[in-house]
């Protein structure tokens, strides 16, 4: 089996206004402080088995600087790790949309944000798909 790159091109990416509405108010979340993951089983407009966004409120980090680095930092964390729940998608014949939302009153660092967007994501499989 060839080597998966583990990248986050554009068709993996949550967009529409309408979409992101519709997960965020009908999906199923799961609370990981300070990550909130809501996903919907849904079709998708496009092959990938998923697609995410992430979300950093500036209710709670005021300054952009640290809200577009969150942001990042869980942007990373996802592409890293997005491979294994991919490949349960692909063999459940699944689709679902995830919008990250990060909730906590200051910056966490890289290591942190990680384990709780990878436990996170992994609860949220074993409860739905």
């Amino acid at each position: 089996m060839p080597e998966q790159r583990n990248t986050f091109p554009k068709s993996e990416r949550l967009c529409g206004s309408l979409r992101i509405k519709e997960v965020a108010t009908t999906g199923k979340s799961i609370h990981e402080p300070p990550i909130r993951l809501t996903g919907k089983l849904m079709p998708l407009p496009t092959d990938a088995p998923a697609q995410a966004a992430f979300a950093v409120p500036s209710r709670n980090l005021k300054r952009a600087v640290d809200r577009n680095r969150m942001k990042r930092i869980m942007r990373e964390a996802y592409r890293l790790h997005k491979h294994a729940h991919y490949d349960r998608l692909r063999a459940a014949g699944l689709q679902c949309a995830w919008l990250f939302t990060y909730q906590g009153k200051a910056r966490i660092p890289y290591a942190e944000a990680s384990a709780r967007l990878t436990r996170a994501l992994e609860r949220w499989m074993q409860q739905h798909v």
